[in-house]
């Protein structure tokens, strides 16, 4: 009766041991940074360009508008601020057709690679 028990508590701690690799290996597939894809429509790239654009230029202009109002000073905050919001607006416009900045915070590819890597060898030898 002791060997029927250790062998059914083996098998036991093999399936406990399977299930959990299973669920590691599930959960390391799904925390892997997957960079996210530009729109497929054309109209929708188009929405997208033209939404980063002018959200550049409005605040910009807006920042520099409530600063002359605050400091009293004339439009030259605004000015200067408005070509800020643009060239903000075309950086946004950039990162977004190279697909940079679509995750937040910045991320090396080759070592997200490299520690894909590590992690599908270290899954090999626990099999």
């Amino acid at each position: 009766m002791a060997i029927e028990d250790r062998l059914a508590e083996q098998k036991r701690d093999a399936d406990l041991s399977k299930r959990i690799a299973e669920f590691e290996s599930k959960r390391q597939e799904g925390s892997r940074h997957r960079q996210a894809t530009l729109p497929t429509g054309g109209m929708a790239l188009a929405g997208r360009v033209t939404t980063e654009l002018v959200a550049g230029v409005v605040v910009g202009t807006f920042i520099g508008w409530a600063l002359d109002r605050w400091l009293g000073t004339a439009p030259a905050l605004m000015v200067v601020f408005f070509f800020i919001g643009s060239a903000a607006g075309m950086m946004n416009v950039w990162r977004a057709l190279t697909g940079r900045g679509m995750a937040a915070g910045f991320v090396d590819e080759k070592s997200f690679q490299a520690d894909g890597n590590k992690a599908d060898e270290q899954m090999s030898r626990r099999d």
